[in-house]
């Protein structure tokens, strides 16, 4: 069971940012703030919205066992990064599976067809309701989060150093791209974290070998 568990956790390391891409390619309102254009984005393609929901919603669950395969493996060279990294990353994701539900709604009301504009009015209530800010803001945790594990994969040395970078910086390069509606440079970090996270699976599976890894760091 634990060595099912341990390959769970490292095909995680993959599958988890891969999902997230796939999210982002299938999105229809990908770039879009103002809740009228995501209900608009949403209205044309309401069924590639739902299947964008469900990559989203396994890769945001497969970050949390991703993120403390992370933590297990990075905590013999730099532990505070990689406890402070990992739980942020955490609590992040958790946040991210919670606001899809703002997409299930959105298709939702797509479904109704025409309106007064009654439900428009509710969509927008509910992006600016203060639980929902909220909960985007503990979702940008999961930015930190994988700034911190990227740091502690440069410290590391568990992967070539520019990858390791490339890791660090691709969180505030994806946020940056997110908000431009620059797909294709926002596709591009997602690819070099699985590279990155891809690299690390061997120290993951091969459980005897953190054991003098962490030893030696001692």
């Amino acid at each position: 069971m634990d060595r099912i568990r341990t390959l769970g956790s490292a095909g995680s390391l993959v599958a988890s940012p891969l999902l997230v891409l796939a999210y982002w390619l299938t999105y229809p309102a990908y770039g879009e703030l103002a809740g009228d254009d995501i209900l608009r984005a949403v209205d044309r393609e309401p069924s590639m919205t739902a299947v964008s929901d469900v990559f989203v919603a396994l890769g945001a669950l497969l970050a949390v066992p991703a993120s403390l395969a992370l933590m297990r493996v990075l905590r013999g060279s730099t532990p505070r990064l990689a406890f402070i990294g990992g739980a942020l990353s955490v609590v992040g994701w958790i946040a991210v599976e919670v606001l899809v539900m703002t997409d299930v709604i959105a298709v939702e009301i797509a479904d109704q067809g025409p309106s007064d504009g009654e439900l428009e009015r509710f969509f927008d209530d509910l992006l600016t309701n203060p639980f929902v800010i909220a909960l985007n803001v503990a979702a940008s945790l999961h930015l930190i989060g994988g700034v911190l594990i990227g740091v502690a994969l440069v410290r590391s040395q568990l992967i070539p150093r520019w990858l390791a970078i490339g890791a660090t910086l691709a969180p505030p390069v994806h946020l940056a791209a997110n908000l431009a509606g620059q797909l294709w440079l926002d596709s591009i970090t997602w690819v070099v974290v699985a590279a990155a996270y891809a690299l690390v699976i061997p120290v993951v599976v091969a459980d005897d070998s953190l054991v003098p890894h962490r030893v030696a760091v001692s």
